[in-house]
């Protein structure tokens, strides 16, 4: 795979996730307002949305395993589009839960997991492959970054149908265009196209068990969990420290960009550690960002911020690396499938269970209990084996 079609599949990763991830906490107020709805209501949609792209994952894995990942991102990303406009011609609650539920396949479909098992397939020497996952991730890791921002603009001036018209049409174009450059060499037709979506026969056998593959969704779960919970928490936690929104909003605003530096190290050539270790070490800055965080002062705000999100930046990029490290690119895609199942039901409960813990006790036994349990993640991690299966 040359280094423009993997620069290509990391530029569509930033959009991919920024419209189908991150622009939903900017819609969300303005949801409410336009439909006069609940807060929880509105969110419900999302989660929905969480809840199919992790049922579907394990499928969609397997045709990743069968060479039909670009397929697969073409006809999601495609999808993804037509949905949203969908939507926005009928702004409904019940269209809203409709969409959000048909775009969790998306997800599924063209997020990091195809990617991952796209890549593997793609590179047979393993530091070569590390690279190219990590500048995947440099790209997509700055999704926060651009789409936050971004789709705060395009509602102050649109409104929130015509944000969501402009992100539809720039899914559309960011699949074709991208999926041009990358997959330019794949053979496309319509029965490709049709068996990406129907899944044929990928669906109806599941392959042999995965050697110690619950070990490795319990420790990604944790991950996704403390990753989620964060996020999810971490303004409201430095306003109660009694920082102005503002503040709090600029100093939370460092953990997108504060993931990449590990990231961009990875992507060396001389820099190639074995996955566990790196997964370690990833789960030891996590620790030490929330010790931080539970310490006063704003010296300690910030190098917890910064110290964690560097944690969680190695793992996201440790993941994918383990995978193919673990099962090889014949199998990457619907391990990825299962671990991503784990994963998008812990980022759903994450978020709900630190905040229902703070409101009884305070965030800083939030962040005891977050850093608990990435302890419970090294111990696992210790425990593996490191050869292949």
């Amino acid at each position: 795979m040359p280094t423009k079609a993997v620069w290509a599949i990391g530029f569509s990763q930033l959009v991919n996730w920024g419209v189908l991830f991150f622009a939903f906490s900017v819609l969300l107020v303005p949801l409410q307002n336009a439909f006069a709805a609940p807060r929880w209501l509105m969110t419900g949609a999302f989660s929905l949305g969480l809840l199919v792209s992790a049922i579907a994952a394990p499928a969609v894995g397997r045709l990743n395993d069968q060479g039909q990942g670009p397929a697969v991102m073409q006809a999601g990303g495609f999808l993804a589009a037509g949905l949203l406009i969908m939507w926005v011609l009928v702004p409904t609650i019940w269209m809203t839960y409709v969409a959000w539920a048909a775009l969790g396949l998306c997800m599924a479909s063209i997020l990091y997991e195809p990617v991952f098992a796209i890549v593997g397939r793609a590179f047979s020497d393993p530091e070569a492959r590390l690279r190219a996952i990590a500048t995947v991730t440099v790209t997509g890791g700055l999704a926060s970054t651009v789409f936050l921002p971004g789709t705060s603009m395009l509602i102050t001036r649109y409104g929130w149908r015509g944000a969501v018209a402009i992100l539809a049409a720039i899914i559309a174009v960011t699949t074709l265009v991208f999926g041009r450059i990358a997959f330019r060499d794949v053979p496309w037709s319509t029965r490709t196209m049709r068996d990406a979506i129907a899944g044929g026969a990928a669906f109806a056998k599941d392959p042999a068990p995965l050697f110690d593959i619950v070990r490795l969704v319990v420790v990604f779960a944790i991950s996704i969990a403390l990753n989620a919970a964060i996020a999810a928490n971490l303004v409201a936690s430095f306003i109660d420290r009694g920082l102005t929104p503002a503040y709090a909003a600029t100093v939370a605003g460092a953990f997108g960009i504060m993931q990449l530096p590990g990231r961009l190290l990875l992507s060396n050539a001389k820099v190639s550690p074995h996955p566990i270790p790196l997964l370690i070490a990833s789960f030891a800055a996590q620790i030490v960002g929330l010790l931080a965080l539970m310490l006063p002062g704003t010296v300690a705000m910030w190098a917890g911020v910064i110290v964690f999100a560097a944690g969680t930046g190695l793992t996201t990029l440790g993941r994918p690396y383990m995978v193919l490290h673990r099962y090889g690119p014949q199998r990457a895609g619907y391990a990825n499938g299962v671990i991503a199942r784990g994963q998008q039901i812990a980022r759903a409960i994450g978020p709900v269970a630190a905040t229902a813990l703070a409101g009884v006790t305070s965030y800083g036994v939030v962040f005891g209990v977050l850093a608990g349990m990435a302890l419970l993640a090294i111990v696992l991690l210790s425990g593996a084996p490191r050869g292949s299966a």
